[in-house]
């Protein structure tokens, strides 16, 4: 049985026609093609980047705005006599996809990496002493929740936040937890946070290039988002230290259209600590036949980020999430 909200009364796909530019126009109303059918409506277009900025209009995202780069408009469908563009208006959109729809490859360098795991030691170290001096959720002598609760530990995230704000990663912390819980994949927060962790030799990217002139601007320096990304590994690596954990068990539940490709360059794969999140993954969906269930004992220090402290992932989903760094396992399955 699914863990998500969904619409059993929803309209077939007949009532809709597959995705194209001439569907982009401010107010179209579509559905994403997942198994759920997630209804979105078309609320901006932004021709210097690329993106068009859907609002989801269902489920436990409901509100939540995305931007989506108009190359995937095809990822989604829209309901017969939807407005058109203009064949002006879409010349002028494939040639913003021609200018920015192009690829970015960046493999982890040994030599970065090596650097980068003795910059992370002294994260933990400083993480360490944190937690021994100022952890409400140590000093409390609680254990870790059951994974199959679906929730994190409050003063654990208070911890987090605690010492996040103290190194002035807060916001940085606060925005990109909440995006990698809405969608990972839309705007660019989380897409800067990959190039930058395959920059520090931790995992590959394979993407696109950066499309957003402020991907890496301000508080989004590429300096700020790898101190958080050591700041954030430190501080996992030091609690499951603390806690005598040198491995944790995972499971993801992957479908595809067809033959089951893990592709490389993830940077970043999201499991779950609880296997019904992951069969959740497997409901037979149109298009979607090939399923495929993974379990594994992952190392903690591939461990980014987990629902146990991380706010976020404890809101709108409840999925006992994890996030980790793609393409270290040395395991056979290089699925998780």
């Amino acid at each position: 049985m699914s863990i998500y909200q969904s619409d059993p009364d929803a309209a077939p796909d007949s009532e809709f026609e597959p995705g194209a530019l001439h569907h982009l126009v401010t107010g179209n109303a579509g559905r994403l093609l997942d198994p759920r059918r997630t209804p979105v409506t078309i609320v901006g277009l932004d021709l210097e980047t690329g993106f068009l900025t859907l609002r989801v209009d269902r489920f436990e995202d409901a509100g939540a705005t995305w931007d989506i780069p108009f190359e995937e408009v095809d990822h989604y469908q829209f309901a017969h006599g939807s407005r058109r563009a203009s064949d002006e208006a879409v010349r002028r959109m494939r040639d913003v996809i021609e200018r920015l729809d192009r690829a970015l490859v960046i493999e982890p360098d040994p030599t970065d990496r090596e650097v980068t795991e003795m910059r992370v030691d002294d994260d933990t170290a400083a993480a360490e002493g944190w937690l021994r001096d100022q952890s409400r959720f140590l000093a409390s002598g609680r254990r870790l929740p059951d994974p199959a609760t679906r929730r994190g530990d409050e003063l654990l995230m208070a911890d987090l936040g605690s010492f996040m704000r103290e190194r002035a990663l807060w916001e940085v912390e606060e925005s990109f937890a909440q995006q990698y819980v809405r969608n990972p994949r839309a705007g660019e927060i989380v897409k800067g946070h990959r190039i930058v962790i395959a920059e520090l030799g931790l995992a590959p990217y394979a993407g696109t290039i950066v499309r957003d002139p402020a991907t890496f601007a301000g508080s989004w320096s590429r300096e700020r988002r790898a101190a958080h990304v050591r700041a954030r590994l430190g501080f996992l690596r030091a609690l499951f230290a603390r806690l005598g954990l040198a491995q944790v068990e995972l499971w993801r539940g992957i479908s595809a259209d067809g033959p089951l490709r893990i592709d490389g360059g993830e940077t970043l794969l999201s499991a779950s600590f609880d296997e019904r999140v992951a069969r959740s993954h497997l409901v037979p969906a149109p298009g979607r036949p090939t399923r495929r269930l993974l379990r594994g004992l992952v190392p903690t220090d591939r461990l980014f980020m987990t629902y146990l402290e991380t706010a976020a992932m404890n809101d709108h989903y409840r999925e006992a999430e994890a996030v980790l760094l793609a393409g270290r396992s040395a395991g056979p399955d290089p699925g998780l």
